[in-house]
């Protein structure tokens, strides 16, 4: 597909120029679906859980750590643009001002991402191979640990550096940063999740 007939409203993120684009950016494309009928946001699922852990961390962390959700844009180079579902900041690493117009230039300590909200067809070969590159690039720009959530397995992938990557079961606990664990089953069931 040509992308110059696709909307950049359906633009995810920029990967080494490429444009990553939406999960159910084709049906507009193909004028199956209006733009307004395509996922533009989360589902309730993804929200919940993003939602459940970032409340949770906001009553851990000391105040002066800045930690949100809202997928806040991230500029690793020129021409590669990521988002994150949730972004932690050490004490000071972050200066925000009424400059701060544009996607952070600075990586986050930690990236925590829920799901996979891309089309990966236009770039890559699967779901696998996108949250594999993202993690990496992530890592190598200066994030300390990259966190995936992923509901459909009910698995975490922690991945803390280029080498050492593991998969847990949501129902074990894990570090986030400094020592502060969570347990994403607990926390969701705490929060009202219902089975």
């Amino acid at each position: 597909m040509e992308t110059t007939q696709i909307p950049r409203i359906l633009i995810y993120e920029e990967f080494d120029g490429h444009p990553i684009y939406r999960k159910g950016y084709k049906d507009v494309v193909l004028g199956l679906k209006k733009i307004e009928e395509i996922n533009m946001g989360t589902s309730a699922l993804q929200w919940f859980i993003t939602n459940t852990i970032n409340r949770h961390l906001l009553t851990i962390l000391p105040q002066n750590y800045l930690c949100g959700s809202g997928e806040l844009g991230l500029h690793l180079t020129k021409n590669t643009n990521f988002s994150a579902d949730i972004a932690i900041f050490r004490p000071g690493q972050l200066k925000v001002g009424f400059h701060s117009t544009k996607y952070s230039d600075v990586p986050p300590d930690v990236v925590i991402e829920v799901d996979i909200k891309i089309d990966e067809s236009e770039y890559f070969q699967n779901e696998e191979e996108y949250f594999h590159k993202k993690t990496e690039r992530l890592l190598q720009w200066g994030v300390e640990q990259v966190i995936w959530v992923f509901s459909a397995s009910r698995r975490v992938l922690v991945a803390d550096n280029l080498q050492k990557w593991a998969f847990i079961s949501w129902d074990l606990p894990f570090t986030v940063i400094d020592n502060h664990e969570i347990k994403v089953w607990e926390l969701m069931l705490a929060s009202g999740f219902e089975v």
